[in-house]
Parts: structure tokens; sequence; C-alpha cells
């Protein structure tokens, strides 16, 4: 499921981009509104398989106002907590997908400086979770920073040559999914909640930031008018938003923060491989060397994980 998760999370890219810069500027749909239409339509579908996966585990006739009361009840705690991860989880999406368009960065160098995310789990869970600091763990964290550092198109003695507002956006983001990540495992009160109906207001939650975001700025709701708008909307929202979050959530629950993030290395496989024969993306020197570094840290936080 973290496999799964984490390889469908490297689609993003394949579908947001077009939606974000169509030929045609008229069909062009801006970032708030893609991320709007993306957690609305995997709300909804999350909504419909929460409501028929509880009334499946009933016996006798179906009672609908029992099985919603189950499928969709919160305590107060649980309704603050995981309206506080959706913000995490919302941030995460919109700084990463801006920093494809707005930051110009590369999706595949993007996605791979993104999941960085895993150091950060594992830098979390040893100083306030009780993990202890290994000496793999430790060159894994300096590797991981050597690998940004090329990625970001740098050399010894050079300059950076990304855009550093679109460099800063992802770096936003291994805070934001990191904390989401962290959050899901170790917050008492949501925890051990079905991950179904974790899954479903997380998606809610995040639909209505969005929906918040555009009021306030005074935005407009864009109407999809185009097959090729619909098509691309639906499978963001369904391949690398309601199953790469559910499958996220069980692995969560399954195997914990720390070895879950760092089971997310085909995230930035996927979105490489996704630019390159996509978007004709291609990569130099410096950035494949960072490649390698991120990838040398997971695999060393990986062998340093111990067997329960």
């Amino acid at each position: 499921m973290a496999i799964l998760s984490s390889a469908t999370f490297g689609l993003i890219p394949l579908f947001s981009i077009p939606l974000m810069e169509n030929a045609d500027r008229s069909l062009e749909l801006d970032l708030d509104n893609v991320c709007f239409y993306r957690f609305l339509f995997s709300a909804l579908l999350m909504g419909v398989i929460t409501f028929i996966g509880f009334a499946r585990k009933g016996n006798g006739p179906l009672n609908i106002r029992k099985v919603a009361v189950e499928a969709f009840g919160l305590q107060t705690k649980q309704f603050f907590l995981l309206l506080l991860i959706s913000v995490f989880y919302a941030s995460t999406s919109i700084f990463l997908t801006a920093s494809y368009t707005i930051g110009e960065i590369p999706s595949g160098i993007a996605t791979t400086m993104h999941f960085l995310y895993p150091v950060f789990v594992t830098a979390v869970m040893i100083l306030f979770f009780g993990e202890k600091l290994t000496v793999a763990k430790a060159l894994s964290i300096a590797m991981a920073f050597g690998g940004v550092y090329f990625l970001s198109g740098a050399s010894f003695g050079g300059n950076f040559t990304l855009n550093p507002l679109g460099l800063l956006f992802v770096l936003v983001t291994i805070f934001t999914y990191g904390s989401y990540i962290i959050g899901v495992n170790n917050l008492k009160a949501i925890a051990g909640m079905n991950g179904m109906k974790l899954t479903f207001y997380v998606l809610a939650f995040s639909c209505m930031l969005f929906c918040c975001n555009i009021l306030v700025k005074g935005g407009e709701f864009a109407p999809l008018t185009t097959f090729h708008q619909w098509w691309n909307i639906l499978a963001l929202a369904f391949i690398p938003t309601l199953i790469s979050d559910l499958t996220l959530v069980y692995a969560i629950q399954i195997i914990g923060s720390t070895t879950t993030a760092i089971l997310g290395c085909m995230e930035p496989l996927t979105a490489v491989l996704v630019g390159i024969t996509v978007f004709g993306e291609r990569l130099g020197l410096n950035q494949g060397i960072g490649m390698v570094l991120v990838f040398m840290a997971v695999y060393l936080v990986i062998i340093s994980q111990k067997k329960k």
C-alpha cells in the first residue's frame, strides 16, 4: 500500500500540468481551481465508498441513519485534529503544484526534492517520539541535503539555477507532507480511526479549504467545459488523490509513519519518468547526482530500520 500510494502520488504532474498549460488560454484553469476540483470530486467519491464500506459491516436490514452516523460521526477533538492535518495535506498539494507552474521547476526534479520528507519524518520521530539516531540515519540526512543542493542546479562553487521561489515551494512541501504523515499515526484521537473515514474527512476538509481560498481571494469558480478538462480533473481526483491518500493512511496504520514515508521511493521515480516521457524534460549531470544522493539517503534509512 505504501508503494502504491507513492507511485500514484507521483502522477500529479501528469494530470495537473495540462490543465494549467492548455494551448487555448481560455481553457486554462488556475491553481486554486485545479486544487478545488481535485478535492471536491475525490471527497464525493470517497464519501460514497465510506458509506458503502460501513453499510457492508452491518447485519440485518440497512439502517441508513445508523450507518451514516457510524461512517461520518466525529468527536469534537477528532474534528479539529482532522482539520489540522488537512491543512498540512492541502498545503502540500498547492505548494507542490505551484512549484511545477509558478516556480517553473521540472516536475521530475520538484517531486524528487519533495521526496526528502522521509528524512524529515525520521528526524522528527527521533527528536520527539523516542526513535534512536543511528550513524546510518545521520549519514542519510547529510546525503539528502547534498541531494537537494545538486538537484537545485548547483555545483561545487556554483550558484543556484532553479527559480528560488519554486525551490521554496518544494521545501515547504517537505515540512507539510511529513507533518501530515506523522499526525495520522501519532495523534491519539485519530490514530485508530477507520481509514476510509479519515481519508474522507481529509479530502473533504481540503476541498473546503480551497473553496474558502478562492472566495477570500475574490476569485471565480471556473466551469469545466471540455472533455480534456473533465478527464484530467477526474483522473487527478481519483488516481494521485483518492487512491494515493487511502492507501497511505492504511499503510501508516499498519507499518508506521517512518517506514511508510521511506517506502515512498516510487514517487520521484514515477514523476521523473512522466517528466521525461510526457513533458520532454531533461536531467543534467548535477540533477542526476542529486537524484542518486537522495535515493542513497533513503536506502540508508531503509536498511537502518529494525525488524519487529
